[in-house]
């Protein structure tokens, strides 16, 4: 693994310190940043506007190689799915789903995920390590060059991939101040959507952050006793602390907060469980994120039947809750949170 931090580590702020702590103007700084996060270009020798000199530097300081990648396409969905090698063996993934005029990256933030969902394959092979900024970044890089060989602009991003954002949470914050930056990604706040297991303490910094990011609750369950069977986390908030959170939320950035809800056959997919969840979000200003389970090989759960989900989602509706069902995406390809980085690590392991 490299010693040297990535190219897309740096801050706008640390490109221009960079420049001027050796002898060059710091609008050098400006302009190489402008060439990783607004072009994508990591190669110092292709950014044509720097003087040699300060090329040199770049190369010197800065770990400036592009990312081995490899991508898996799903034509019937128009869904794409990145997994991006990592210096240390290990790789991450993401995702890219264009969908009318939307076009959404998945980014992860971890290399596997602490939490785990026993329902997700990010957890099978528990936490490898945190992300760097960089790291998240290069993802969102390579997928925004995808998006442009497709003639598509990326307008979503969502940090709903492996791991869990607020464990993470300095390195996230820094990605998203580049993504939301209109000199680098250029995607305004309400387009960028954090996904939590629900962490108080990071909940709450996230709303003092002064952006208007919005949240989603990792909800899965109407009732503590089945969440915490789907979720067996230390730490995570309470359903009542959860709903207190949404209101805190609201209250705090004027964003109703989504809470994401993977319905698995003959666990949380009953019209019992859709009347609970229907009870429990009365009065409480969100949108439900429902979304049928892609089966994972090696785990016994199951998707809910066209019926089941119909069903589920008729219920709510009819109480006035607001849903939206996400469409099945990627599945020939493992688009599902860490089910191509399983597959990956195995078939290594197996060589």
């Amino acid at each position: 693994m490299s010693a040297l931090p990535r190219i897309t580590d740096l801050t706008h702020a640390q490109f221009r310190d960079l420049a001027e702590a050796h002898g060059v103007r710091p609008f050098r700084g400006d302009q190489a940043y402008e060439w990783v996060m607004k072009k994508g270009v990591r190669q110092p020798d292709d950014m044509s506007n720097l003087p040699k000199p300060f090329r040199d530097v770049l190369w010197e300081k800065l770990d400036c190689k592009d990312p081995v990648t490899k991508w898996s396409n799903d034509p019937q969905t128009t869904t794409d799915k990145l997994y991006m090698g990592l210096p240390d063996g290990d790789g991450v993934e993401a995702v890219l789903i264009c969908d009318g005029r939307r076009t959404t990256v998945c980014l992860s933030s971890q290399v596997g995920c602490p939490v785990g969902c026993t329902f997700c394959a990010s957890g099978l092979l528990g936490l490898r390590r945190n992300l760097s900024a960089g790291e998240i970044l290069d993802q969102f890089i390579e997928a925004r060059k995808r998006a442009r060989s497709l003639d598509r602009r990326i307008s979503n991003v969502v940090m709903m991939g492996m791991g869990e954002p607020l464990l993470n949470y300095d390195a996230v914050v820094h990605a998203l101040e580049v993504l939301n930056d209109p000199e680098a990604g250029g995607i305004g706040a309400r387009h960028i959507t954090v996904s939590t297991v629900g962490l108080g303490k990071g909940v709450k910094r996230l709303a003092q952050e002064g952006k208007q990011y919005t949240l989603a609750f990792s909800l899965h369950a109407p009732d503590d006793e089945t969440r915490s069977e789907l979720i067996p986390f230390p730490g995570v908030l309470s359903i009542a602390e959860l709903m207190d959170s949404a209101h805190e939320y609201l209250r705090d950035t004027g964003r109703e907060v989504t809470f994401e809800y993977v319905l698995i056959e003959a666990v949380n997919a009953s019209a019992k469980h859709a009347k609970h969840l229907a009870d429990l979000l009365k009065g409480v200003r969100c949108t439900v994120n429902l979304i049928p389970y892609n089966e994972n090989p090696g785990l016994p759960f199951r998707r809910p039947t066209p019926g089941s989900i119909d069903r589920f989602e008729a219920i709510l509706r009819s109480r006035r809750i607001k849903v939206a069902v996400r469409k099945r995406k990627g599945h020939e390809i493992l688009a599902a949170c860490g089910q191509l980085r399983l597959r990956e690590r195995r078939a290594t392991s197996a060589e």
